[in-house]
């Protein structure tokens, strides 16, 4: 674990770090007040949304330039006229204190005296200005029209600004900035300016998707994680080692804060459905009051999300478990038997379900075992591992506790503690004495001794229990004997199916396939068959084919998997490896991308293989710097969590990353993680790591036999063609300067799908020919491709031709198109490159895209147009890297010198 000193831990940054993500509008707001059309800036947005912090942040940026004066608007004095100017008036008689004219005479005499002491325009400055009174906000209004002052505002956006104010914006001659959500990109800005060090994608997605977007519940949620240990930096890469807690003390305190606020009527009603959720707002209301439930709903603390039945729930989930927190038990059992008492029956639905157990857990309640069972099956197929443990734990019926004892090994799956899953599920294959109960946890018992690294003929011997226990039980039950011994048989045929599909042995898919034809098959069996096709098409090339194959086993195995609950994430992560194969980017990028959308906790089990995808796709377009920092992120959280078995395969890729940039030291850890690695690889996956492995030692220069160990691993099996290994083991050939490989490629060629192929054949093509002509067609479809390191090499081949020929304008030309692909690819071999990469690393997402744009030469005004955003954003930013990466100017940049 990385010891540094840790940013995040200082109070000091955390103003810093909620306005990372509201940079646009903090410049925009100094730029209007700077300026001569604008008399006002007005700032909205709903409780949280970093109202207040904005504002200080643009009288900071103004700096000098202005006198601020103070104004704070005060729920207590609304109904007061000129109640929050009684400071500033306080020696005007009381018999004029209701005088608009006097008040702004005096008013004006006070602001007059510190403006002469400063000498700086004057800068009133306004906060919960919803809370003003009319006449403060007439006075105000009439400041700013009048040029005497600007005005910086702060508002909610309900109730709003008072019209006067309003009245200002209506004009045009007030900027307004309605303070929205936070993105995903502005969250993970956030997440990267204050934490300082990489952070994991699924980190910003969750904390994202927690918080909704709102800044104070952002900062809650990440301070409580950082606390308590749920969030760490390892090796430099910030990473969740646990599912969210959303009630640490922060959150709690923020949440308690809201509380206050709130009648006793609306408190209860807020307490109730955050226990009960999702609830009928008929109910909550006849126990708390129309009035109440309007009032929540008014704040955006509750909302009715389901306007046919009423059904209310927090609108910050973050809210309920720190509610709940809050409730003792004893009040929590008095408010579940008032809630049951109104109540015509209990929730229906799985998310009902759930927390109408959970609350009984937290309480003391009794619940029935199925219901139970129930409710920790739907946990855990959730990733709510604590709930799951704690439902299945209360399970006393013998028989269903099988089944408990299997969702708890479910959890330990979760965790890739394969050990505890296979110590649990032992003590009950094949034991049960009904059919439920027998078939309970095998499919999960199949998945945990392949993790385990057992063969597939291993696992369906020892399976053979299930078989015998069938037979007993049909035995038993000679009236249901049929319907056992066809369940029995059809269980083990899918356990058999999936252990294959878990290995990747193509071998065997087409004998698979050949199966899958001639009979019916269960939608599970049908869709690991699939999988054995398509790794046997994947091998031989066909990417693309692989792909469409990939795509019907997803269709064929639905979405409702109860015992294989992981099933989706396994399938769309088989369907991306024949999709990146064959070059189609975005075919995979979707895919990926839709196991991020519907992610919640299961990013954090789940996430390290999505990541690794998208470092395997950016080390084959040869953007190997960006590879490195992707697949190293990954390697971090495989490390926690690795259901799908990919470290081997990931510390692989890893390792030819750092390799390519010549980052030795790191190289030297990635070949350490791949040695110790389990080798629980599916065959094609096992091979392609074994070659990115023996690329990366020849870039070091220490594998002599790396060309011939390559070709051997393409073509592991002489007597069985396999072109989609081939083409793996040649690209990596070529890459490394091996031409005598482009003859192999040219006879493959008929045999493979997709852009990537394509590329790579045609430059193996040009190779062949040495004609310029031909380099450039190559190198424009290696572009067209995004391969940038093969369109650089077709590039260089064209101008190593030009030269040969004597014509030295195209010779440049070449070399030009060259140097912008390899720009592309963002990266150039050798120390140096290393020694970049390692310094860049120290900076946000943002600075790193404007760092790297200003390294190829554009304006500030430039970089603004490409980016979106202002010159002054970008001008912050670099100002901002010079510092961290201790350089004076653009001319010290990171590659400047090189490029």
């Amino acid at each position: 674990m990385d010891s540094s000193r840790d940013p995040a831990g200082d109070p000091g940054n955390e103003s810093a770090r909620a306005l990372t993500g509201r940079s646009e509008d903090l410049m925009s707001a100094a730029e209007a007040l700077q300026g001569g059309n604008h008399v006002a800036v007005f700032v909205l947005g709903d409780s949280g949304m970093g109202k207040s912090r904005l504002i200080e942040a643009v009288v900071a940026e103004l700096g000098s330039e202005v006198t601020p004066v103070r104004i704070h608007g005060s729920a207590s004095l609304s109904q007061v006229p000129y109640g929050v100017l009684g400071p500033f008036i306080v020696n005007l008689p009381v018999q004029e204190a209701t005088s608009q004219l006097a008040v702004l005479r005096t008013l004006w005499s006070h602001l007059e005296e510190q403006k002469r002491a400063t000498q700086k325009p004057l800068l009133l400055i306004v906060d919960d200005a919803h809370d003003l009174d009319e006449a403060t906000a007439g006075i105000l209004a009439e400041l700013a029209a009048a040029g005497w002052a600007k005005l910086l505002v702060a508002a909610a956006a309900r109730p709003g600004l008072p019209e006067p104010l309003l009245q200002l914006w209506f004009e045009g001659i007030a900027e307004r900035h309605d303070l929205r959500p936070l993105t995903l990109a502005q969250t993970t800005e956030m997440l990267e300016g204050g934490l300082g060090s990489q952070v994991l994608p699924n980190v910003a997605e969750i904390l994202w998707e927690a918080s909704g977007g709102n800044p104070m519940l952002l900062n809650g949620l990440l301070d409580d994680a950082r606390k308590d240990g749920t969030l760490r930096r390892r090796n430099g890469v910030w990473l969740f080692t646990r599912p969210l807690n959303s009630h640490g003390d922060r959150l709690t305190d923020v949440v308690r804060r809201q509380l206050l606020l709130r009648s006793p009527e609306e408190r209860q009603a807020l307490n109730l459905v955050a226990l009960a959720e999702p609830v009928s707002r008929e109910l909550i209301e006849s126990v708390a009051g129309e009035e109440a439930v309007g009032s929540l709903i008014d704040s955006e603390l509750i909302r009715v999300t389901d306007p046919a039945t009423g059904e209310l729930r927090l609108w910050h989930t973050v809210y309920g478990d720190t509610l709940r927190n809050l409730i003792s038990p004893a009040r929590s059992l008095q408010l579940r038997q008032m809630l049951l008492r109104r109540m015509d029956s209990e929730p229906t639905s799985a998310e009902g379900l759930l927390r109408h157990v959970s609350w009984s857990i937290e309480c003391g309640a009794e619940v029935e075992d199925r219901q139970l069972l129930r409710a920790a099956v739907l946990a855990s197929r959730l990733f709510e591992d604590e709930l799951a443990r704690k439902a299945a734990a209360l399970v006393k019926d013998p028989e269903l506790q099988m089944a408990a004892r299997a969702v708890i090994a479910r959890t330990r799956y979760n965790a890739s503690d394969y050990a505890a899953a296979r110590e649990l599920l032992d003590a009950d294959f094949g034991q049960g004495n009904t059919l439920p109960s027998l078939l309970a946890g095998t499919l999960l018992w199949a998945a945990v001794m392949s993790a385990l690294g057992h063969t597939p003929e291993d696992i369906m011997e020892r399976a053979q229990v299930v078989r015998r226990a069938g037979e007993r039980l049909a035995r038993d039950q000679p009236e249901n004997a049929e319907a056992i011994l066809a369940a029995t048989a059809e269980r083990l045929e899918t356990m058999e199916a999936m252990v294959n599909a878990l290995t990747g042995d193509y071998r065997s898919a087409p004998a698979a396939a050949e199966a899958a034809g001639t009979r019916p098959a269960n939608n599970l069996e049908t869709a690991f068959r699939l999988c054995a096709d398509a790794e046997r098409l994947l091998a031989g090339g066909k990417g693309l084919s692989a792909f469409a194959v990939m795509s019907r086993a997803i269709e064929a195995a639905g979405a409702d998997h109860d015992e294989l609950y992981f099933l989706s994430d396994f399938l769309v992560v088989r369907a991306a490896a024949p999709a990146i194969h064959a070059g189609d980017w975005e075919a995979a990028e979707t895919l990926l991308s839709g196991v991020v959308a519907g992610s919640g906790p299961s990013l954090i089990s789940f996430g390290g293989g999505v990541h690794a995808a998208h470092g395997i796709i950016l080390l084959y377009q040869g953007k190997a710097a960006q590879a490195l920092n992707t697949l190293s992120a990954a390697l971090e959280a495989l490390r926690l969590t690795d259901p799908q078995q990919l470290f081997a395969l990931t510390a692989a890729m890893a390792f030819a990353a750092a390799a390519e940039v010549g980052a030795h030291t790191k190289a030297e850890l990635f070949l350490a993680d791949y040695e110790n690695a389990p080798a629980a690889l599916p065959r094609y996956m096992r091979s392609l790591a074994a070659m990115a492995v023996i690329y990366g030692k020849a870039r070091l220069g220490n594998y002599p036999d790396a060309i011939a160990e390559l070709k051997r691993l393409g073509r592991p099996e002489p007597e069985m063609e396999t072109p989609g290994l081939e083409l793996d083991a040649l690209a990596f050939c070529l890459a490394l300067g091996d031409t005598d490989s482009a003859p192999r490629l040219l006879e493959l060629r008929d045999s493979l799908e997709g852009p990537r192929p394509a590329g790579i054949c045609a430059y193996a093509a040009a190779l062949g020919t040495d004609s310029a002509a031909d380099y450039l067609d190559a190198a424009k479809t290696c572009e067209a491709a995004e391969l940038w390191t093969f369109a650089a090499l077709a590039y260089d081949g064209a101008a190593h031709a030009y030269r040969a020929a004597g014509d030295t304008l195209r010779e440049r030309m070449a070399n030009s198109q060259r140097k912008r692909c390899l720009d592309r690819a963002d990266d150039l071999p050798g120390e140096d490159t290393a020694k970049n990469d390692d310094s860049l690393g120290i900076l946000t997402r943002r600075e790193r895209d404007i760092v790297a744009l200003a390294v190829r030469g554009l304006t500030d005004r430039q970089i603004a147009a490409e980016l979106q955003v202002s010159v002054r954003t970008v001008e912050g930013h670099l100002y901002r890297s010079y510092a961290k990466l201790n350089v004076k100017g653009r001319e010290q940049l990171p590659g400047i010198g090189g490029r």
